[in-house]
């Protein structure tokens, strides 16, 4: 029968209250459960002590085997929160005096009751104090700090201590559970008039619902970094001002109608431009007031794009004005700031000359005479070249279906599309209303070009939607090589020749090479 002496689990109780004690220190909070059961198991322990002998000898109701028992279960129990206490001791306890310590170091940290009495305070701030904890413990926070400054401001505006101990006297009472940090600023001087100002965040503690105190953590300014802020805060509004003076010229000089549509709160601000031609009762409008005035069936579509948020997008729909439905293309960009989410752009009413950007290119296209002049500089080298002849022949149609304004957009955008992609030096011309020449060359162009027609012809059906609406483009095209024939100068007769021969209705196909169909 295994037996053992109450002196040795009693000595192994002493060892786990002192590392619990001291872990308690460590936490800054008292392990109840642990600490009550250790105690407990302390006092079993001890009454087998005394009572030991007495039991050796039979003399006591408790028997000797049942003794033994109990001692074995006190040894489990003492083994096992010795063993959760050291793991605990091992793994984090190191960690928890690194962290308190660094803190301790580095920051202006004071812990208060409820009644602003210091409870704890870090070495920097007693430090800068030039006191020690047991000089200021129980003493009111504010008191303390005049020992040594005197308070003059707090958050911004101007105060004094007793202005401070008026304001926190019964703080316990309006407290809020839900704003637990907050930021606190105090500004403070010392007996040079220098000023500085502690920065703290204000962490309030709670209990079943309850007030009980708070802590400060944070950093102390002095008056060399707070006009090194207020230089920069000075800097800062220079630069702002300058932004918003560069802003307001632009939208004072600007021809573009542009626009901010914020999302989060359910507005949208249009430029005086944009007032005028859409005949808007102001700058500022709600959003559900614009939404009204877009037409009924391009409505859902609108608004399935802004409910998508895109980064960027391009619409195009039907809005009303004064003289009635009138298209409208809106082009913008996401912009997120914190929670603001907001859409700015332009929108171009597009049966407006000004307004329309698409025309923008016909009128800077040139005409008959410089692309006579320029056909005679190329016969005069041996540079090979090609010309293109070709007419947006469907603009009719939609001029007619769409608007004049929705023709010229799509017949700017095409002409602006083949300059892009083949064209270099500008050498496209406009030589009737829906005829226009390009002459080529580069090489890689011409075989791009020729590439694009042979492998199904898709440039000459090209299409665009306008809300509900899809408009088809269809272009006819004659292109001659300066080579096709032994004189240069029939290069553009030749590129007429092929497009009347693929404008017949008899023809298969949208375009024909004047080498084909000689």
């Amino acid at each position: 029968m295994f037996s053992q002496h109450p002196l040795i689990p009693l000595i192994f109780c002493v060892i786990l209250i002192a590392i619990l004690i001291n872990q308690c220190f460590v936490k800054h909070r008292f392990m109840k459960v642990k600490v009550i059961l250790s105690f407990f198991l302390t006092f079993v322990v001890v009454f087998l002590l005394v009572f030991y002998n007495n039991i050796k000898n039979g003399e006591f109701w408790l028997k000797e085997s049942i003794m033994n028992w109990i001692l074995l279960g006190l040894d489990i129990g003492i083994g096992i929160l010795l063993f959760t206490t050291i793991d605990f001791s091992l793994s984090s306890e190191r960690f928890q005096k690194e962290l308190t310590k660094s803190l301790d170091e580095t920051k202006f940290y004071v812990v208060l009751d409820k009644k602003d009495k210091i409870k704890d305070a870090s070495s920097l701030l007693l430090k800068d104090l030039n006191l020690q904890l047991s000089d200021i413990y129980g003493h009111n926070f504010f008191d303390v700090l005049e020992t040594k400054y005197r308070i003059i401001g707090f958050n911004g505006s101007d105060c004094n201590k007793q202005d401070l101990l008026k304001f926190y006297e019964k703080y316990d009472k309006r407290a809020d559970p839900s704003q637990k940090n907050n930021k606190i600023e105090i500004e403070i001087q010392n007996d040079n008039a220098e000023v500085d100002a502690l920065y703290f965040y204000e962490s309030l503690i709670f209990s079943d619902d309850k007030y009980k105190g708070r802590i400060l953590m944070g950093e102390k300014k002095d008056e060399e970094s707070l006009m090194g802020i207020e230089s920069d805060l000075a800097f800062a509004t220079k630069d702002l001002e300058l932004i918003k003076s560069r802003f307001t010229v632009l939208l004072e000089k600007t021809s573009e109608g542009i626009f901010f549509n914020n999302i989060s709160e359910g507005n949208i601000w249009c430029h005086d431009i944009l007032v005028k031609r859409l005949s808007l009762t102001g700058n500022s409008l709600d959003i559900k007031e614009f939404y009204s005035m877009i037409h009924s069936e391009d409505l859902p579509l609108y608004e399935e794009k802004m409910k998508s948020l895109p980064t960027e997008y391009s619409l195009t729909y039907r809005f009303k004005t004064a003289g009635g439905y009138i298209y409208v293309k809106e082009e913008g960009k996401k912009i997120v700031v914190g929670k603001t989410i907001e859409l700015c752009g332009i929108m171009v009413p597009m049966d407006d000359y000004h307004f329309a950007k698409t025309d923008t290119i016909l009128d800077t296209l040139q005409g008959q005479p410089e692309l006579n002049a320029r056909l005679s500089i190329l016969e005069q080298t041996d540079k090979i070249y090609e010309v293109v002849y070709f007419r947006i022949a469907s603009v009719p149609e939609i001029n007619q279906k769409f608007g004049r304004a929705i023709g010229n957009s799509i017949l700017s955008q095409y002409v602006n599309f083949f300059k892009q992609n083949f064209v270099t030096d500008n050498q496209i011309y406009r030589v009737e209303g829906l005829d226009f020449v390009a002459i080529l060359t580069d090489y890689r162009k011409m075989d791009m070009l020729k590439n694009n027609l042979v492998n199904g012809e898709k440039i000459l059906h090209s299409h665009a939607n306008y809300m509900n609406d899809e408009v088809k483009t269809e272009v006819f095209m004659g292109i001659s090589r300066c080579d096709d024939h032994p004189s240069h100068k029939s290069v553009l007769n030749n590129a007429k020749e092929a497009f009347r021969f693929c404008s017949n209705p008899q023809f298969n196909s949208n375009f024909a090479f004047y080498k084909d169909i000689k």
